[in-house]
């Protein structure tokens, strides 16, 4: 026989090898002034393993060695059998021996024959399966079974669970010492078909990755026009450089979360922060946010003081109150009720005053003035009391919790070998998993018509201008206004809301509240500032609003970040076109694949049908394989939409990676980062003597002592 390249000469004689059943593998070559002249290729089970013989050890002997060593199993028998190919003069490979015979069993079974290692293979198709599966974080034996339903079954896999594993890290090893490198390249492509998309690095005197911000021109353009609020968190170490990701996040017309930019940080000192807080700010074209919700973290507190002096600061007030569980859990128990009195005190008074008031009631009611985590509580009042905070916008936000979901979305899509240039394409993922629930919660606020519940003309008006999920809020706040009674305080000027009973809320303190109105203006003014800090008016308002006649909803009271045209005017929607090309021009050649895909699919249903239908079919798919054979690799090269990095490429500047994080045995899982304040307290035990926590146990105590115990 003869082949046109000893490389099909070795595809031939493997295949033979598959329906024989051994497995093959390459000799040496031997090649003449003019290049290789022969190749061999051998039975895997040719010629012997090296020191076999130190390898069989007497039975009853000991080993020498301090640990156990992994012997490996003998696979070599000195089988024969061969083929070798020699090349001649006009460049034709041709079979020049051939052996046929084996010294061994062969593998008759088909089911066992893909599991020879020369049978082993994984074809193209196969391995961009594998990377788009590995790419939506499913692992390597679910994509093994999946992979397996579509070729109808396993028997009928050439690879295993573990060829899988091994591709997905061989890809992974492609961006060891070029992992920057690669993402900053796939940002600078990202700027040429959205010229707002904004990155910034930052990189220490060896020109070693610290810092890394990104965030597209969707982001950049929603906060232009919405961004009042911003949380930010500081959170779980990610890979293997334990960089933790910082996104910021803010609220969009339909109160669900928006990316205004994310970070990868090489550690948590305030340096990092105030770099992090001016690229973005930069990014941002130097508007600076309302407000911002972060941890207590005090070097968050520090940097934000100096970047931005003018936004008011808010601490996560669930983080507070954690902490007060914590270190407050053991008087909750002693003092039945104490819980619900200090969560009414925070979340219920109204002004700084009164706040003050009532907490220095509830401390001496109860004598709690020696209680050293109340004291740092009250001290720390003006980052996280509710009362401090009224009259700015806060979009009804009080915790990070946006951030902290996003977080926990994360967690499951980072492991300790995810790089950086595989979290920002997952990043990505998820943006367009936002963008994609907005656009659906665009649709059904258009085409759907939420319940009333009062039919008061205030809340049809609400329904008619709100998007769905901002309604549902109204709403509530309609129903509420039913409650309660209004006392006239002056005549057309001032009411007060008086409330004796809450049918929602469990042990309701009757309240009052105070709303002045301008009947020429339309204005409203309640000392709770729903308005103000969340952009609704509070349930009081609109009572006092029915009581003297008002039922239309004023327009300065309807924001146009909740209202159904938001998008519709909006200059972050207002290139809605351009977005669509440039989500075109990236996901262009998946949507070819996808579309090839379904229309193969279609002639595969029908070709199956018969035997007949079969061969006819493969045999055109066949000739269509060869036609275009020869223009796969021109048509790769000169793709514009091909989402391939070129290693050829550079950057403008040169940076190394961060440095991996070295650790003995097995890696650790990563943990979520924890600011000073945010330490977990050390629980202490209980004498079970005099069941107090005095430091002592049980054969130490005082009163066992003083009564003779041991």
């Amino acid at each position: 026989m003869q082949f046109s390249l000893a490389e099909k000469a070795y595809i031939f004689y493997n295949s033979y090898a598959g329906r024989v059943g051994f497995s093959v593998r390459k000799s040496s070559k031997s090649t003449s002034r003019t290049g290789p002249s022969s190749q061999r290729f051998l039975c895997s089970k040719e010629g012997f393993c090296k020191n076999q013989k130190n390898f069989e050890m007497p039975i009853g002997s000991v080993s020498l060695h301090k640990s156990p060593q992994k012997v490996k199993s003998i696979t070599r028998v000195g089988c024969r059998a061969s083929l070798r190919v020699r090349r001649m003069k006009d460049g034709i490979w041709q079979v020049s021996v051939f052996v046929e015979e084996h010294n061994h069993a062969l593998i008759t079974s088909p089911s066992k024959m893909s599991g020879l290692r020369s049978q082993k293979s994984l074809s193209e198709e196969e391995v961009k399966m594998i990377c788009d599966l590995n790419a939506q974080n499913v692992e390597p034996s679910k994509i093994v079974e999946y992979i397996a339903s579509q070729s109808g079954g396993k028997k009928y896999l050439r690879f295993k669970k573990k060829d899988v594993s091994n591709k997905i890290s061989q890809e992974n090893r492609k961006l060891v010492g070029r992992d920057v490198e690669t993402t900053l390249i796939y940002f600078r492509k990202k700027q040429e078909v959205d010229k707002d998309f904004f990155y910034e690095v930052d990189v220490d005197d060896d020109g070693v990755v610290r810092n890394l911000f990104w965030v597209d021109g969707m982001g950049r353009r929603s906060y232009q026009e919405f961004g009042d609020v911003v949380t930010f968190d500081t959170t779980y170490n990610t890979n293997k450089y334990t960089m933790p990701f910082t996104p910021f996040i803010g609220v969009n017309h339909h109160r669900q979360s928006i990316l205004f930019g994310m970070a990868l940080l090489r550690c948590e000192e305030s340096v990092n922060f105030v770099w992090l807080f001016k690229t973005w700010l930069a990014a941002m074209h130097k508007k600076h946010p309302t407000s911002i919700i972060t941890d207590q973290d005090p070097a968050m507190r520090k940097v934000i003081q100096e970047v931005f002096p003018s936004t008011l600061h808010r601490c996560c007030q669930w983080h507070v109150m954690r902490k007060a569980r914590e270190h407050l859990g053991v008087l909750y128990g002693q003092k039945p009720g104490l819980k619900d009195e200090l969560a009414a005190v925070i979340n219920r008074t109204l002004t700084i005053d009164d706040f003050h008031d009532q907490w220095t009631a509830l401390i001496d009611r109860h004598k709690l003035g020696n209680v050293k985590h109340l004291k740092n509580m009250f001290a720390t009042r003006h980052e996280w009391v509710p009362a401090y905070f009224r009259g700015t916008f806060f979009a009804d936000m009080s915790t990070t919790q946006r951030s902290e979901s996003m977080n926990a979305i994360f967690k499951n899509w980072v492991k300790a070998q995810t790089s950086i240039f595989q979290f920002v394409k997952r990043t990505e993922n998820m943006i367009e998993s936002i963008y994609q629930r907005e656009s659906d919660e665009d649709l059904r606020s258009t085409n759907e018509i939420p319940h009333i519940e009062t039919r008061y003309v205030i809340e049809v008006e609400g329904r008619r201008v709100y998007t769905r999920s901002v309604f549902a809020v109204f709403r509530e706040l309609v129903v509420e206004s039913t409650i309660g009674s209004v006392r006239e305080i002056e005549k057309d000027t001032k009411y007060e809301v008086v409330i004796r009973f809450h049918p929602f809320i469990k042990n309701w303190i009757p309240e009052n509240y105070v709303v002045e109105i301008d009947i020429p203006s339309q204005r409203f003014s309640c000392n709770y500032k729903g308005f103000e800090c969340e952009g609704l008016l509070c349930s009081y308002a609109i009572k006092v609003m029915q009581h003297v006649g008002f039922l239309n909803l004023p327009d300065h009271y309807v924001l146009k970040r909740w209202t159904k045209d938001a998008n519709v005017a909006s200059k972050y929607r207002s290139d809605a076109i351009c977005r669509l090309e440039i989500e075109e021009s990236q996901q262009l050649e998946e949507h070819r694949l996808a579309t090839l895909k379904s229309e193969f699919y279609k002639l595969a249903v029908i070709g199956s049908k018969s035997v007949e239908s079969f061969t006819r079919m493969k045999g055109k798919i066949d000739d269509l394989k060869e036609e275009f054979e020869g223009t796969r690799e021109s048509d790769s090269k000169s793709d514009p939409d091909s989402d391939e990095i070129a290693s050829t490429e550079e950057v403008s500047m040169k940076v190394c990676d961060p440095y991996v994080s070295q650790c003995k045995g097995k890696r650790k899982k990563p943990t979520r980062f924890k600011p000073p304040a945010d330490v977990e307290v050390k629980k202490r035990r209980r004498c079970k003597v005099c069941s107090q926590i005095a430091g002592h146990n049980a054969r130490t105590c005082p009163m066992a002592l003083g009564n003779g115990d041991k």
